[in-house]
């Protein structure tokens, strides 16, 4: 049983260290952890050793905005500025003085007894 767990903590122990290492390569740093995780996860870190370039972190470059892309998004922000504006608005103009049963239609005002 201590076989076992020595073997699985060992196993873990040198995955970690290989990406460690790994990741600090990538990243073109150097120190101690550095030194520590080499010879922790041997003898794979000498395949990533040679592999790796030094300071090789990938840069992402995002894909230029085409004229259909920017066309959508006018649209998208056209539709969204005319649905905040003053609902009220729509409605009164949609109904018409003889419908003033019409849902949103403006209310009669009262006529002003003399």
């Amino acid at each position: 049983m201590v076989y076992l767990i020595q073997a699985i903590l060992g196993g873990l122990v040198w995955s970690v260290a290989n990406v460690v290492y790994l990741d600090m390569k990538r990243k073109g740093l150097r120190g101690f952890t550095r030194f520590a995780a080499f010879w922790a996860g041997t003898p794979t870190t000498w395949i990533t050793f040679f592999a790796v370039p030094e300071g090789s972190t990938p840069t992402f470059n995002p894909p230029e905005e085409d004229e259909e892309q920017r066309l959508f998004d006018a649209i998208r922000r056209d539709r969204a500025t005319r649905a905040l504006g003053p609902a009220e608005e729509t409605r009164e103009d949609e109904a018409t003085p003889e419908d003033s049963s019409a849902p949103g239609a403006p209310l009669a005002k009262p006529q002003d007894r003399a």
